[in-house]
C-alpha cells in the first residue's frame, strides 16, 4: 500500500497531494478512499472526501511536520531567529544613523521671472526723461543729446537720470 498525502487546508477542505479533493474524478478518490477503508459503494465524490477527512483527522498524516522531522524543525528555527536578528540590528542602524544625522531643509526655488523687460525706444526715453521733476532743464538736455548721439542705450540714460532726480543735487551739471 503507497502512502498517500492527504491533509485538511486552513479552510477545512481536504486535500489530496495538492489539489483539493471535490477536483477529482470519482475513481482517484475511490483509490484513496479504499487505502483507508472506507466503503465507496453508491457514493459521491463529495461523501467520499469527507469520509477521507474524518479517518485523515484520526491517521498520521496530519501530524505537524516539526513532531515528524524535529531536526528540519530545528534549523528552520534557528534560520527564522537569525533573519530576525539580522532584520533588527538593520531596524537600529538605520535610526541609529538617522538620529546622528541631521536633516537639510530642501533648497527655495526661486520665482521664475513673470516677463522680460521690452527694450526701451529712444522716443520713450526722451518723454521719461523729459517728464522726470528733479532734474532742471540743462541736465535734461544733455542725457537727450547723449541718447540721440548714441552715445549710452536708451535704458541707461534713464537709470542715470532716475539716480540723478533722487539725488536733487542743486547746482549739479552733467560733464560729457
Amino acid at each position: 500500500m503507497t502512502p498517500v498525502l492527504v491533509s485538511v487546508d486552513k479552510a477545512g477542505d481536504l486535500k489530496i497531494g495538492s489539489k483539493k479533493c471535490r477536483l477529482y474524478k470519482k475513481d482517484e478518490v475511490v483509490k484513496v478512499a479504499k487505502k483507508y477503508g472506507i466503503s465507496t459503494e453508491k457514493k459521491t465524490v463529495k461523501q467520499l472526501c469527507g469520509s477521507i477527512k474524518s479517518q485523515a483527522k484520526n491517521s498520521m498524516n496530519n501530524v505537524p511536520l516539526a513532531k515528524m522531522y524535529p531536526e528540519a524543525a530545528k534549523k528552520r528555527t534557528a534560520a527564522k531567529k537569525r533573519a530576525e536578528k539580522k532584520a533588527l540590528n538593520k531596524k537600529i542602524a538605520t535610526n541609529f544613523m538617522n538620529a546622528m544625522t541631521t536633516k537639510i531643509a530642501s533648497p527655495v526655488r526661486m520665482p521664475k521671472p513673470t516677463k522680460k523687460a521690452l527694450p526701451l525706444t529712444r522716443e520713450e526715453a526722451v518723454s521719461r526723461i523729459m517728464a522726470m521733476k528733479g532734474l532742471k532743464r540743462n541736465a535734461k538736455m544733455t542725457l537727450v543729446n547723449r541718447i540721440r548721439m548714441g552715445a549710452m542705450s536708451p535704458r541707461r540714460v534713464v537709470k542715470v537720470a532716475r539716480e540723478l532726480s533722487r539725488l536733487n543735487v542743486p547746482g549739479y551739471r552733467i560733464v560729457m
